[in-house]
């Protein structure tokens, strides 16, 4: 119930700078891309770090792409190019996960 809550006052500071005349943000927010899909990552959400099962660690791996998700996705719509980095995250964590 607190994050909503913190969700909520974000919002309250946010919407009233939202306007057609808004310059673009400059700053980067405190997150991590996800390794599989590039989805923003903070320190929030839920995440999943895959350690000694894999050649290499992976750390904040969103919920998408640690459950397969992302992967199934892809594979299903056949022919969408994909980050050949990207394709070797997803297919490391669906090997270490199966």
């Amino acid at each position: 119930m607190a994050q909503w809550a913190e969700a909520g006052e974000y919002l309250l500071r946010i919407v009233p700078l939202l306007g057609p005349d808004t310059p673009p943000g400059d700053e980067v927010d405190d997150c991590l891309p996800c390794p599989g899909c590039y989805r923003p990552v903070y320190d929030s959400s839920s995440s999943h770090t895959l350690i000694g099962a894999i050649p290499f660690p992976l750390a904040a791996l969103c919920r998408l792409c640690a459950d397969g998700t992302t992967l199934r996705s892809l594979r299903r719509a056949d022919g969408v190019p994909v980050d050949p980095e990207q394709l070797v995250v997803l297919e490391t964590v669906a090997a270490a996960m199966a």
